[in-house]
């Protein structure tokens, strides 16, 4: 269960972690993406974010949705509950976590909205599952 991927000159290694959240989504794209082999083309949004940890350590992430090609992106500052399985790189936080959304729902409010953040569930911090070996006994770090 694990893949080696290159992105951006950035070293990822992949298992099987799931990522869902509240994020508060940024820097929206719409692309377009055509695989060498295939004349095929594939839409997908593409926004900024960040994963904040319960220690207070925050990690800049990237999450990429498939859509329609004429979809529209969602506006700077929207928060949704997002799904996705997580690509970790080696160089955080140089590179970003890459989160391919399997499930991506905004929440119904207006960002410039003043009651906008009485509409967010208090869940600051990500639920992350991941399946895998551990190799190494545990130990506790000093931070």
């Amino acid at each position: 269960w694990g893949w080696v991927l290159s992105c951006l000159s950035c070293t990822i290694i992949m298992s099987a972690p799931v990522v869902f959240g509240f994020f508060v989504l940024a820097g929206r794209k719409h692309m377009k993406t055509v695989k060498s082999t295939s004349s095929t083309a594939t839409y997908h949004c593409v926004y900024g974010t960040t994963i904040q940890c319960t220690s207070g350590i925050i990690f800049p992430a990237s999450v990429h949705a498939y859509s329609p090609f004429n979809d529209v992106t969602l506006p700077d500052d929207t928060v949704a509950f997002v799904a996705a399985k997580a690509a970790v790189p080696i160089t955080i936080p140089i590179c970003p976590v890459l989160l391919e959304a399997f499930l991506l729902i905004p929440v119904p409010s207006n960002p410039s909205d003043d009651g906008h953040e009485q509409m967010i569930p208090d869940m600051p911090h990500p639920v992350v599952i991941g399946l895998g070996l551990v190799t190494l006994l545990p130990s506790v770090l000093a931070d």
